[in-house]
């Protein structure tokens, strides 16, 4: 099961205002950061320590759209790797993509229906698929965020890391802690990765982060994750394609 933040969780500080671990963050990040970074922080979903691939990002938040369809089970490695090639390509064959993946044709054939399942993929006029991003990848914002008390260096590149899947990564350090001079801030705006520092009262925003357009199989694997969450939280409004799993 995937561990959905908790949001009011009592903070742990020290009598000397710093946090005693970096965990004693989540609580105060998970509540004030849909706020920062979102026009619509009711639509911004956290996952703790939620695994993309090989990498655990401290939060992994996901901002939605009306459009995003239900998803009840994660797709095998090979389907995630098939809608990653539709989501970087507009449209393609079916035989080439077995051959682009070296997928055998029964391999092939059983995951181009399971994806079809999913609601996800449209025939076009042509015999190619394309894949429907408005009601998948690219109906929700994903955002990583690497918590650190003070080790910056060590937090940017953790979050750049994440950028292989996220459309925006963060670091959030404790602001008793750091104190963010001309070196670091340069380091960030260069690396793309956002900077907060958070306090007992306040998160500051230091360096914004840069969106980008993110494809490739890791960004479906946090996408899914993701959805199936919100789908069991009953976050997404019920489509005219039933979800995963409810369809024979």
């Amino acid at each position: 099961m995937h561990e959905v933040a908790t949001l009011h969780t009592q903070v742990s500080r020290s009598s000397s205002g710093p946090f005693r671990l970096e965990r004693d963050m989540f609580a105060s990040v998970a509540e004030t950061l849909p706020g920062r970074i979102s026009k619509q922080p009711l639509r911004v979903f956290p996952l703790k320590e939620a695994t993309v691939g090989n990498v655990i990002p401290d939060l992994l938040l996901g901002e939605w759209t009306d459009e995003l369809r239900p998803l009840r089970r994660n797709f095998t490695f090979i389907e995630a790797r098939i809608i990653a090639l539709l989501d970087e390509h507009d449209e393609l064959f079916q035989t080439e993509i077995a051959d682009k993946l070296h997928l055998s044709e029964p391999a092939a054939a059983r995951a181009f229906k399971r994806i079809e399942r999913s609601g996800i993929t449209v025939g076009t006029a042509g015999g190619k698929i394309s894949l429907d991003a408005g009601a998948f990848t690219r109906a929700l914002v994903v955002t990583a965020v690497e918590l650190k008390l003070s080790r910056w260096r060590e937090a940017l590149a953790q979050g750049m890391s994440y950028l292989k899947f996220a459309d925006r990564a963060y670091v959030v350090l404790d602001a008793d802690r750091t104190d963010p001079d001309e070196e670091m801030i340069a380091a960030f705006r260069d690396a793309r990765v956002g900077l907060f520092v958070l306090g007992a009262d306040a998160m500051t925003e230091v360096v914004p982060a840069v969106k980008q357009r993110c494809v490739g199989v890791q960004r479906i694997l946090a996408v899914q994750k993701l959805c199936v969450s919100l789908t069991a939280a009953g976050r997404l409004q019920s489509s005219l394609v039933a979800p995963v799993g409810e369809r024979v």
